[in-house]
């Protein structure tokens, strides 16, 4: 996770915000909102802010990205519209939105109110640890550390390693590499990675 920049909410969202006062239930209300479009509006403001990334597990949301409700709405329906309580996840079973759920617990971070990035430690064969106590309860409950974002993540990291270090006796071409290179997926484990690695130098 890294700290993301909430835009201003559309219109259609503090719209539907202010008139609705929990009758329908809050996930029919949900529902009723996807069906003009304007859920989907939501969904691709979000998901352009956060570069069409999983806001938890910094993994691609290309086809795969659904509104998570950070606080369940069906703990409170003032939650349903709430553009603080908003965010884009990925939908596989074994992470993120789905792995969460409809449950939540004090110690989550909503990387839209909070920095996380400094909760998290990554390392070149993909695994993730917490630094905290609560970082690694985050870990398990998100499915942060699942084999298949620490499969997808040592793929990228450890190519970046080893160009780093090919090039390491010769500055000119690393300069050139770091340079050109776009951080796609994973940014806050890829930014750790390179850094730790250029060092070591």
């Amino acid at each position: 996770m890294h700290k993301l920049n909430r835009p201003t909410q559309l219109n259609e969202l503090l719209e539907e915000k202010n008139s609705y006062k929990g009758t329908p239930s809050a996930q029919k209300a949900w529902e009723i909102f996807g069906e003009n479009g304007d859920r989907t509006k939501v969904r691709k403001q979000l998901e352009e802010i956060q570069n069409y990334l999983c806001a938890y597990c910094e993994n691609s949301l290309v086809n795969d990205g659904h509104i998570d409700h950070f606080k369940p709405k069906s703990s409170n329906w003032k939650l349903t519209f709430d553009w603080e309580n908003l965010l884009v996840s990925c939908t596989h079973n074994d992470s993120c939105g789905r792995k969460k759920d409809d449950n939540f617990e004090d110690y989550w971070i909503n990387p839209y109110l909070t920095d996380p990035t400094e909760m998290f430690r990554f390392y070149s064969d993909g695994q993730i640890k917490g630094n905290t106590e609560d970082a690694e309860n985050i870990i398990k409950d998100f499915g942060l550390d699942s084999p298949r974002l620490e499969s997808k993540r040592k793929g990228i990291l450890s190519i970046l390693v080893l160009t780093i270090n090919a090039l390491k006796d010769y500055p000119d071409a690393l300069e050139a590499y770091l340079e050109s290179e776009q951080i796609v997926i994973f940014p806050t484990a890829y930014t750790q990675i390179r850094d730790k690695t250029l060092a070591i130098l």
